[in-house]
């Protein structure tokens, strides 16, 4: 895994976190939205989790783009009701 290097995003995703949404965090990265997700409470982790997991993963391991691990990360963020700047 490259996790010691940063792999940017194209644009940064703002979310609410899932315990306050008067706290508002910016994804910058491919890391950043792994944080995040390593993060997640287990309770809400489901199938829309899983899918966003692998492929954050795959990102992070280069077998898939930082446009694609952005795309997933954002629609999780709307599927969990966190995207705060969309």
């Amino acid at each position: 895994m490259q996790q010691s290097q940063k792999i940017p995003f194209s644009r940064p995703i703002s979310i609410r976190d899932a315990g306050n949404n008067n706290t508002v965090r910016t994804v910058k990265s491919v890391n950043g939205a792994n944080e995040v997700l390593i993060d997640w409470p287990h309770a809400r982790r489901g199938p829309v989790y899983q899918d966003t997991m692998a492929i954050i993963q795959a990102a992070l391991d280069g077998s898939e783009s930082p446009e694609k691990a952005r795309e997933a990360f954002e629609a999780f963020a709307i599927h969990a009701g966190v995207l705060a700047n969309g």
